[in-house]
């Protein structure tokens, strides 16, 4: 707000003489003005004139003067703190909102409830709040409301990229989970002719034959491409630990089964029992596999 100072360009603790000096020099200006508000100004300039070189008047109109910015600031802290409140409760409830949705999403095991009435609701009066609050003079401010603010906000939002975070992780596990079954769908047809041909192989009768090699190298193809398969495959990550250990698994079968193939008739039976010893431990490996994985996902693998 310009007052009779700002209009003469004197300090509010000009003399009189200053004053009059200025009131002389802003007259002469005028009379080379041709503009056709000159007499406005002059009006003005001489109200202002009149009332800062009488003491009484000029007293007074100081005290108004500091009347009008205690004013001014009262109104200027008013609207802060009304602006400052929409914005709080705006906070308050875009904070909770998002609170809502990350717990209900963390206890119900992915089934979670968005709160869109606290998130929609208080970003609204958040936003409402803080362009208000962003008009207050730079002086009104408080840094703490700022931070609070912020503070609110940011709970709000990392409550929301919880939830959004998870779903995205959950999605990849679900991809993940459906190349894991793509993978098992592919190769169990595999695994069962390799065990069957073993199977078969130890409940024949008589003795080692070139038949009884021809059958466990056809299995150690298998097994080798089930292992080459499983290894170049993925799984759900909470399923890694097993299928690295089942390629490591069916990698023994084929090579077991590979040096069955190469024994004979003639073969000694320490050949036959040392290959015999790693087949049951290769079998246990597998068991002690697949009592983990039960243990873990509740279901047989």
């Amino acid at each position: 707000m310009s007052t009779y100072y700002d209009l003469l360009g004197v300090a509010r603790s000009a003399t009189e003489l200053e004053i009059r000096s200025a009131y002389g020099r802003d007259v002469v200006q005028l009379q080379n003005d041709a503009s056709d508000k000159v007499g406005q100004f002059r009006a003005a300039l001489d109200a202002a004139f009149a009332t800062l070189v009488d003491p009484l008047k000029r007293s007074a109109y100081d005290e108004a003067l500091v009347a009008a910015a205690q004013d001014g600031a009262e109104a200027s802290a008013d609207e802060t703190a009304a602006a400052f409140g929409y914005a709080m409760r705006g906070g308050l409830w875009f904070a909770g909102g998002g609170i809502v949705t990350a717990a209900t999403y963390a206890f119900s095991q992915g089934t979670y409830l968005i709160a869109w009435g606290p998130l929609l609701f208080g970003g609204f009066q958040l936003v409402r709040g803080l362009l208000r609050y962003l008009t207050v003079p730079n002086g009104a401010r408080k840094p703490s409301h700022m931070g609070l603010l912020a503070g609110l906000v940011a709970v709000g939002l990392l409550s929301a990229g919880f939830v959004i975070g998870s779903e995205a992780l959950a999605a990849q596990e679900m991809a993940e989970g459906k190349k894991w079954n793509a993978l098992i769908d592919a190769t169990t047809l595999d695994v069962t002719k390799a065990s069957d041909l073993v199977e078969s192989v130890a409940n024949r009768p008589g003795p080692w034959s070139a038949g009884h090699s021809a059958d466990m190298e056809k299995a150690s193809v298998l097994y080798a491409s089930v292992a080459d398969a499983v290894a170049a495959g993925s799984a759900p990550s909470r399923l890694e630990w097993y299928r690295v250990a089942m390629a490591t698994n069916f990698r023994d079968a084929a090579a077991i089964t590979h040096e069955y193939s190469l024994l004979s008739a003639t073969s000694p039976s320490s050949a036959f029992e040392a290959l015999d010893k790693r087949w049951k431990v290769r079998l246990a490996e597998e068991t002690a596999l697949a009592d983990r994985f039960e243990a873990q996902e509740k279901t047989a693998p």
